[in-house]
């Protein structure tokens, strides 16, 4: 749902931190790859400044966390648990081993 142009680009972005999230709920995004997955129906990537449009439009509507970025989209531990798929880590935001959200 996540690469789906049909769908609004926030709720793309919501889909996108759900389906790539770690364990502690951080789906680090390298390089230019989210804006990849929010390609439009023409497959145009959008730019940098539409993709941080739309992450503070979700950030504003509690779709993602207040710390998300272009390179990790955090969900908050109340929206998100994964008990023990994926990993703990996120380069994005310097965390690693068990460090909590």
């Amino acid at each position: 749902m996540a690469r789906d142009p049909r769908h609004d680009r926030v709720y793309r972005l919501h889909f996108a931190a759900i389906g790539w999230a770690n364990q502690i709920g951080h789906s680090d995004f390298k390089g230019e790859r989210l804006a990849e997955i929010l390609v439009d129906k023409n497959g145009v990537i959008p730019d940098s400044q539409n993709v941080s449009k739309a992450i503070r439009k979700a950030k504003s509507m509690g779709l993602i966390g207040a710390n998300s970025k272009a390179a990790c989209l955090v969900l908050p531990s109340s929206m998100f648990q994964k008990a023990s798929v994926g990993g703990r880590t996120c380069s994005a935001h310097n965390l690693s081993g068990r460090t909590a959200a």
